[in-house]
């Protein structure tokens, strides 16, 4: 779990293996599922480099030492940390002159900053500290606009949960919502919400393991028992549930779910895809291969993979196509909102790539 913290505990420790799993495609062998007939003789999809499958679509490069993107504001503006001379952690936006400082936590704290969205103009984000006494502290900030002065929505988060994903803040109609980990002895889930302007924190109290799927969808988290998966909408009362086969992990989001299975020759990884009702399941990839993000079909259409040796590939779901970002050296790779970014080199000289997602969709 990426961004885990000592507010994070809690939830996301029962958690962790579940995702590290989901992340590495690491689960019991077993017989893999049928492929399901691809455009290349053997099943598989066919495979084709961006600049042919998109000419427009272009990778943007940031070469800046120290620096660390945690969100895509636009194409040419990002939020991301450095270190200051002075030793102290850096939360600063680059991308337009030279990077502004938007946050300034001395390293003895143990600053992180997680949790990033957009909405319109403004960005909220979390971002969680040791105190003096060695507890965990965490805080929900914002900027509302890009030229505005970062300010403190509220430090009533309660035990916070992070899953790395897209959704572990949503903002919706002027308020922002998380999932914290209730102080129970049995899986339970508060859905805590605030205004964007502050105020009081309001808290729902659900029986289980939650985390948001896209606002205002809900997904049960299995805790590694291999259940089925629940799918409830917070606003209409909506539930359904998707069956899982023995064996297969399960992750949805409103619109698909990720099956991954180790099996068949040589142990080699096997991606399937359906719909949440079952439907319209395919081969998506397999070998050695995992989900390279815990988020399921970005912006419903597609999902990224990465290959040992550090290959990076997006199948784009619609048109059934996997589409190669890069063929080898990819270390990280992250997504939020319609950006998806990665990282290659080694530590003494790192090389960020971006792509908007949504240059990959064509009126």
């Amino acid at each position: 779990m990426k961004h885990r913290h000592p507010a994070t505990l809690r939830l996301t420790t029962m958690l962790s293996l579940w995702v590290a799993l989901l992340a590495a495609g690491a689960i019991i062998i077993v017989k893999p599922l049928v492929p399901a007939p691809g455009r290349n003789g053997d099943g598989s999809l066919p495979e084709v480099a961006l600049a042919e499958a998109y000419p427009g679509a272009r990778p943007v490069t940031i070469e800046l030492d120290g620096y660390t993107p945690l969100f895509f504001i636009d194409e040419k503006r990002s939020v991301g940390t450095m270190d200051a001379a002075d030793g102290a952690a850096l939360l600063v936006m680059h991308g337009t002159g030279g990077p502004r400082e938007l946050r300034r936590l001395p390293r003895q704290r143990a600053p992180e900053f997680a949790g990033f969205v957009a909405d319109g103009g403004r960005l909220v984000w979390l971002e969680m500290t040791v105190g003096d006494q060695g507890q965990a502290e965490s805080r929900l900030w914002t900027i509302d606009s890009p030229e505005a002065t970062p300010r403190m929505i509220t430090d009533d988060t309660g035990d916070v949960a992070l899953f790395d994903k897209r959704d572990d803040l949503v903002v919706h109609g002027g308020e922002v919502s998380w999932v914290a980990a209730a102080p129970s002895d049995q899986p339970q889930t508060e859905i805590r919400t605030v205004p964007l302007s502050g105020g009081t924190v309001r808290v729902d109290k659900r029986d289980g393991a939650y985390s948001f799927a896209g606002w205002p969808w809900l997904t049960t988290v299995n805790l590694g028992q291999n259940g089925p998966i629940e799918l409830s909408n917070l606003q209409t009362s909506e539930r359904f549930t998707v069956p899982v086969r023995p064996n297969e992990l399960m992750a949805c989001s409103p619109a698909w779910c990720r099956s991954i299975i180790i099996g068949g020759e040589q142990a080699s990884t096997v991606i399937e895809l359906q719909r949440p009702d079952g439907t319209n399941r395919f081969r998506a990839v397999s070998g050695k291969v995992a989900a390279s993000l815990v988020d399921v079909a970005l912006l419903d259409r597609f999902e990224v993979y990465s290959y040992s040796g550090g290959r990076l590939v997006v199948l784009d779901i619609e048109r059934k196509r996997l589409i190669v970002l890069a063929k080898a050296g990819v270390t990280q790779v992250i997504s939020r909102g319609a950006a998806l970014w990665w990282a290659t080199g080694d530590n003494e000289a790192i090389a960020w790539h971006a792509l908007n997602l949504n240059s990959l969709i064509k009126p």
